[in-house]
């Protein structure tokens, strides 16, 4: 199975959410696949996603997730790999993302 890829535009609308909008970080904690079709990834994309990275969880701090849109957006990437949400503990970094 190819790694689950989404646009670097839908990466930064994703991240953009996640370090500002409480209600939609609510719903992706429950629920990450109908968090990704809200940011505008098709669903029979998201459908093919690997349901164990997609799983539900506790975010990071908000904070994180400003830090790694800035991250995103400074990158020369096109396309972001969407392997995980950042949890508490949650360093950054770390080949998240790349555009092949």
């Amino acid at each position: 199975m190819a790694s689950p890829t989404i646009t670097k535009q839908q990466m930064l609308t994703l991240l953009d959410k996640l370090s500002s909008d409480d209600t939609f970080r609510s719903r992706f904690q429950q629920d990450p696949k109908s968090g990704l079709i809200a940011v505008g990834v098709a669903a029979a994309h998201v459908a093919t996603f690997p349901a164990e990275k997609l799983g539900s969880g506790q975010l990071a701090d908000k904070s994180v997730f400003a830090a790694e849109r800035k991250r995103v957006a400074d990158s020369v990437a096109e396309e972001c790999l969407c392997m995980v949400a950042p949890g508490p503990g949650w360093k950054g970094g770390g080949g998240h993302h790349g555009g092949h």
